[in-house]
Protein backbone atom coordinates (compact mmCIF):
# COMPACT_ATOMS: atom_id res chain seq x y z
CA UNK A 1 0.00 0.00 0.00
CA UNK A 2 1.50 3.72 -0.89
CA UNK A 3 1.83 6.10 1.98
CA UNK A 4 -0.85 8.13 2.81
CA UNK A 5 1.31 11.22 1.76
CA UNK A 6 1.14 11.08 -1.38
CA UNK A 7 -2.74 11.04 -1.77
CA UNK A 8 -3.02 14.99 -1.40
CA UNK A 9 0.11 15.12 -3.38
CA UNK A 10 -1.38 13.30 -6.55
CA UNK A 11 -5.24 14.59 -5.58
CA UNK A 12 -3.33 18.18 -5.78
CA UNK A 13 -1.65 17.46 -9.49
CA UNK A 14 -4.72 15.97 -10.32
CA UNK A 15 -6.79 19.34 -10.44
CA UNK A 16 -7.65 20.55 -13.44
CA UNK A 17 -5.57 23.84 -13.67
CA UNK A 18 -2.84 21.44 -13.17
CA UNK A 19 -3.29 19.11 -15.76
CA UNK A 20 -3.73 22.21 -17.69
CA UNK A 21 -0.48 22.93 -16.51
CA UNK A 22 1.14 19.39 -17.09
CA UNK A 23 0.33 19.69 -21.19
CA UNK A 24 2.99 21.88 -22.20
CA UNK A 25 5.37 18.84 -21.39
CA UNK A 26 4.10 16.75 -24.03
CA UNK A 27 3.72 19.80 -25.81
CA UNK A 28 7.11 20.60 -25.25
CA UNK A 29 8.01 17.00 -26.52
CA UNK A 30 5.91 17.44 -29.93
CA UNK A 31 7.58 20.29 -31.01
CA UNK A 32 10.31 17.35 -31.97
CA UNK A 33 8.04 16.08 -34.16
CA UNK A 34 8.41 18.50 -37.08
CA UNK A 35 10.68 21.16 -35.47
CA UNK A 36 10.80 22.71 -38.96
CA UNK A 37 7.30 23.11 -39.84
CA UNK A 38 6.41 26.56 -39.25
CA UNK A 39 2.49 26.11 -38.87
CA UNK A 40 3.22 22.93 -36.49
CA UNK A 41 5.01 24.66 -34.48
CA UNK A 42 2.76 28.24 -34.41
CA UNK A 43 -0.06 25.55 -33.71
CA UNK A 44 1.92 24.10 -30.56
CA UNK A 45 2.54 27.79 -29.22
CA UNK A 46 -1.26 28.64 -29.76
CA UNK A 47 -2.56 25.39 -27.61
CA UNK A 48 0.58 26.28 -24.73
CA UNK A 49 -0.81 29.87 -25.00
CA UNK A 50 -4.17 29.05 -24.34
CA UNK A 51 -3.33 25.97 -22.01
CA UNK A 52 -1.48 28.69 -19.71
CA UNK A 53 -4.39 31.01 -19.64
CA UNK A 54 -6.89 28.82 -18.59
CA UNK A 55 -4.86 26.94 -16.31
CA UNK A 56 -4.38 30.38 -14.38
CA UNK A 57 -8.82 31.08 -14.82
CA UNK A 58 -9.43 28.00 -13.69
CA UNK A 59 -6.63 28.39 -10.52
CA UNK A 60 -8.41 31.56 -9.48
CA UNK A 61 -11.73 29.97 -10.05
CA UNK A 62 -11.30 27.34 -7.92
CA UNK A 63 -9.74 29.73 -4.99
CA UNK A 64 -6.30 28.26 -5.30
CA UNK A 65 -3.56 29.56 -2.57
CA UNK A 66 -1.19 31.51 -4.40
CA UNK A 67 1.67 29.41 -3.06
CA UNK A 68 0.07 26.27 -3.86
CA UNK A 69 1.55 23.46 -6.06
CA UNK A 70 0.53 24.79 -9.30
CA UNK A 71 2.31 28.39 -8.64
CA UNK A 72 5.88 26.30 -8.84
CA UNK A 73 4.27 24.02 -11.51
CA UNK A 74 3.26 26.40 -14.11
CA UNK A 75 6.40 28.28 -14.37
CA UNK A 76 8.03 24.94 -14.94
CA UNK A 77 6.33 24.02 -17.50
CA UNK A 78 6.40 27.04 -18.91
CA UNK A 79 9.84 26.90 -19.01
CA UNK A 80 10.08 23.24 -20.34
CA UNK A 81 8.15 24.55 -23.15
CA UNK A 82 9.91 27.69 -24.47
CA UNK A 83 13.33 25.96 -23.96
CA UNK A 84 12.41 23.38 -26.04
CA UNK A 85 10.57 25.69 -28.61
CA UNK A 86 13.67 28.04 -28.22
CA UNK A 87 15.85 25.05 -29.54
CA UNK A 88 14.34 24.05 -31.79
CA UNK A 89 13.33 27.32 -33.85
CA UNK A 90 17.56 28.49 -33.27
CA UNK A 91 18.22 24.43 -34.83
CA UNK A 92 15.63 24.65 -37.63
CA UNK A 93 15.72 28.33 -39.04
CA UNK A 94 19.56 28.80 -37.63
CA UNK A 95 19.29 32.94 -36.80
CA UNK A 96 22.33 34.29 -34.80
CA UNK A 97 22.83 32.48 -31.59
CA UNK A 98 23.38 35.72 -29.62
CA UNK A 99 19.55 36.37 -30.15
CA UNK A 100 18.29 32.94 -28.58
CA UNK A 101 20.89 34.31 -25.46
CA UNK A 102 19.21 37.15 -25.10
CA UNK A 103 16.20 36.14 -25.73
CA UNK A 104 16.57 33.61 -22.56
CA UNK A 105 18.01 36.61 -19.93
CA UNK A 106 15.22 36.06 -17.91
CA UNK A 107 15.83 32.17 -17.53
CA UNK A 108 19.68 32.64 -17.39
CA UNK A 109 19.23 35.47 -14.45
CA UNK A 110 16.56 33.01 -12.86
CA UNK A 111 18.64 29.60 -13.12
CA UNK A 112 20.85 30.27 -10.39
CA UNK A 113 17.48 31.37 -7.94
CA UNK A 114 15.87 28.11 -8.89
CA UNK A 115 19.31 25.77 -8.11
CA UNK A 116 19.68 27.76 -4.87
CA UNK A 117 16.06 27.17 -3.94
CA UNK A 118 16.42 23.71 -4.23
CA UNK A 119 20.00 23.45 -2.59
CA UNK A 120 19.99 25.83 -0.08
CA UNK A 121 18.23 24.66 3.33
CA UNK A 122 17.35 28.44 4.42
CA UNK A 123 16.14 28.94 1.10
CA UNK A 124 13.86 25.73 1.24
CA UNK A 125 12.74 26.53 4.11
CA UNK A 126 12.37 30.85 3.40
CA UNK A 127 8.93 30.15 1.28
CA UNK A 128 10.00 31.47 -2.03
CA UNK A 129 6.83 32.95 -4.02
CA UNK A 130 6.72 31.28 -7.61
CA UNK A 131 3.55 32.82 -8.54
CA UNK A 132 3.08 35.05 -11.96
CA UNK A 133 4.28 38.29 -12.34
CA UNK A 134 3.19 40.75 -15.64
CA UNK A 135 6.66 41.04 -16.37
CA UNK A 136 6.89 37.57 -16.68
CA UNK A 137 4.05 37.06 -18.03
CA UNK A 138 4.84 39.79 -20.66
CA UNK A 139 8.42 38.38 -21.29
CA UNK A 140 6.81 35.15 -22.20
CA UNK A 141 4.57 37.13 -25.12
CA UNK A 142 7.41 38.66 -25.95
CA UNK A 143 9.14 35.48 -26.90
CA UNK A 144 6.72 34.00 -28.76
CA UNK A 145 6.35 36.91 -30.66
CA UNK A 146 10.16 36.38 -31.61
CA UNK A 147 10.02 32.96 -32.72
CA UNK A 148 6.97 33.82 -34.75
CA UNK A 149 8.89 36.50 -36.75
CA UNK A 150 11.98 33.74 -36.41
CA UNK A 151 9.71 31.17 -38.45
CA UNK A 152 8.03 34.00 -40.55
CA UNK A 153 11.52 34.60 -41.63
CA UNK A 154 10.59 38.28 -40.71
CA UNK A 155 14.14 39.62 -40.22
CA UNK A 156 13.07 43.20 -39.49
CA UNK A 157 11.63 42.55 -36.70
CA UNK A 158 14.47 40.03 -34.88
CA UNK A 159 16.42 42.78 -33.33
CA UNK A 160 13.68 44.82 -31.71
CA UNK A 161 12.00 42.17 -30.50
CA UNK A 162 15.51 40.44 -29.42
CA UNK A 163 15.79 43.60 -27.30
CA UNK A 164 12.16 44.19 -26.19
CA UNK A 165 12.83 40.06 -24.93
CA UNK A 166 16.05 40.99 -23.34
CA UNK A 167 15.06 43.66 -21.46
CA UNK A 168 11.54 42.48 -20.10
CA UNK A 169 13.51 38.83 -19.62
CA UNK A 170 15.92 40.85 -17.15
CA UNK A 171 13.41 42.99 -15.48
CA UNK A 172 11.14 39.91 -14.10
CA UNK A 173 14.34 37.77 -13.13
CA UNK A 174 15.55 40.76 -11.47
CA UNK A 175 11.98 41.74 -9.82
CA UNK A 176 11.18 37.42 -9.02
CA UNK A 177 15.01 37.81 -7.12
CA UNK A 178 14.10 40.54 -5.51
CA UNK A 179 10.70 38.88 -4.37
CA UNK A 180 12.61 35.98 -3.14
CA UNK A 181 14.56 37.97 -1.77
CA UNK A 182 12.49 39.58 0.53
CA UNK A 183 10.60 36.34 1.21
CA UNK A 184 13.80 34.95 2.64
CA UNK A 185 14.55 38.19 4.84
CA UNK A 186 11.24 38.85 5.63
CA UNK A 187 10.66 42.19 4.00
CA UNK A 188 7.03 43.31 3.14
CA UNK A 189 6.14 43.21 -0.29
CA UNK A 190 7.21 39.75 -1.14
Amino acid sequence: MAPTTTRPLLRELGTLPNLLTLLRVPLAALIWVAPANVTWLLVLMVVAAVSDWLDGFFARRSGAAAESMGAWLDPLCDKTFIVSLLVAVWVAQQPPVWMALVASTREVVLLPLVIARFAVPRLRKGGIPWRAMLLGKATTVAQFALFAAVLWNWEAGWLPLTLVCGALGLGAGLQYSLRAWRAVHGGAGA
